[in-house]
C-alpha cells in the first residue's frame, strides 16, 4: 500500500488513532476524507428490486397489525408483534428503533415504543420498516383504536392531502426545497404550520436516512430518475397527538411512484 484513503462518515476517532500511529511508512492524509454517500443516491435495476421486497415485508406486517392491536395493549406489544411478523417473512432486522406512539404520545415524531397502553379513542403512530439483504423501507402509518373524533379526522385528513401533493411535487429536476414547500404551505394553510417540524422526506438504501433530502435546507439541487425517497409530513400537536403518513417513492422518468402499497385511508379499529 502506497497511499490510503478513508471514508470520513465511518471511520470512528479510535480507528483513526490507530491508523496514525500504525501507518507511518503510507502515504495518509487525515486533513481530507472521501464522501461515498453521493455514489449511492441513484439505485440500479437490482437495488430498487431489494428495496421493494424490504417495502413487500413492511407493507404485509401493516396488514398484520391491524388485525392484531386492540385497545389495553401496550405499544411494546405492537413494536414486538412488527418485528417478529417482518423476521418471519425474511426481514434480516428492524430497519430501526420500531416507532409506536399513542395518544399524546403521538406528538412526538420519534415516539419508540414504550410500556404505554392504548386506549379506546386514540391515534396510534406506527413508523417501522425492514431489510432485506442490506436494504431498508421505512413506512408510517397512523389508525384510530376505537371511534375517530371530529379533530381527529380532520388532522388526518389535512396529512393525507399534504401527502398526497408530496406524490404530485417529487420530479426529476426539481431541487429538494421545491418539493418540500409546496406541501409545507399546505399544511400551514390548513393552521399546522407551527405543528410540523422535519423535513418531508430522505433518502432511503443501504441506510435508512440517505441522499436526497427534502427539506427546506436540503443540499439537493435536482432529483434525478432512480433515486428512492421517502414522503412523510406530519402534524404534531402537544397534549392531543399526531398523524404521519409516509410512503417509500421512486423518482421515474416523469415523476414518481409510490413503492409503498399498504392503503393510507383513516383505519378505525373496533
Amino acid at each position: 500500500i502506497n497511499s490510503l484513503a478513508f471514508e470520513g462518515n465511518a471511520l470512528i476517532f479510535n480507528q483513526y488513532n490507530y491508523l496514525a500511529k500504525n501507518l507511518i511508512d503510507i502515504e495518509v492524509d487525515f486533513s481530507t476524507s472521501l464522501d461515498l454517500t453521493e455514489l449511492r443516491i441513484i439505485k440500479d435495476e437490482n437495488e430498487i428490486e431489494l428495496i421493494k421486497k424490504a417495502i413487500n415485508i413492511s407493507d404485509k406486517a401493516y396488514s398484520h397489525i391491524l388485525k392484531f392491536v386492540k385497545a389495553g395493549m401496550s405499544e411494546q406489544e405492537i413494536a414486538t408483534e412488527l418485528e417478529y411478523f417482518m423476521r418471519k417473512l425474511g426481514s434480516e432486522r428492524p430497519a430501526f428503533t420500531t416507532i409506536v406512539a399513542s395518544g399524546v404520545r403521538g406528538a412526538l415524531p420519534h415516539g419508540v415504543a414504550t410500556d404505554k397502553l392504548i386506549n379506546n379513542g386514540e391515534f396510534v403512530t406506527i413508523d417501522f420498516g425492514a431489510v432485506y439483504k442490506g436494504y431498508h423501507s421505512d413506512i408510517t402509518r397512523t389508525f384510530c383504536v376505537g371511534k375517530a373524533s371530529d379533530r381527529q379526522k380532520e388532522i388526518y385528513d389535512i396529512v393525507l392531502q399534504a401527502q398526497l401533493l408530496g406524490l404530485k411535487e417529487i420530479a426529476p429536476n426539481k431541487s429538494g426545497r421545491e418539493v418540500d414547500f409546496p406541501v409545507r404551505e399546505y399544511i400551514k394553510n390548513a393552521g399546522y404550520g407551527d405543528f410540523f417540524g422535519h423535513g418531508l422526506g430522505h433518502g432511503v438504501g443501504l441506510e435508512i436516512h440517505e441522499l436526497p433530502r427534502l427539506s427546506p435546507l436540503s443540499p439537493t439541487d435536482k432529483l434525478k430518475e432512480n433515486m428512492i425517497v421517502t414522503n412523510e409530513p406530519g402534524i404534531y400537536v402537544p397534549d392531543f397527538g399526531g398523524v404521519r403518513i409516509e410512503d417509500t417513492v421512486l423518482v421515474t422518468a416523469n415523476g414518481c411512484q409510490a413503492l409503498t402499497q399498504s392503503d393510507k385511508r383513516l383505519v378505525e379499529i373496533m
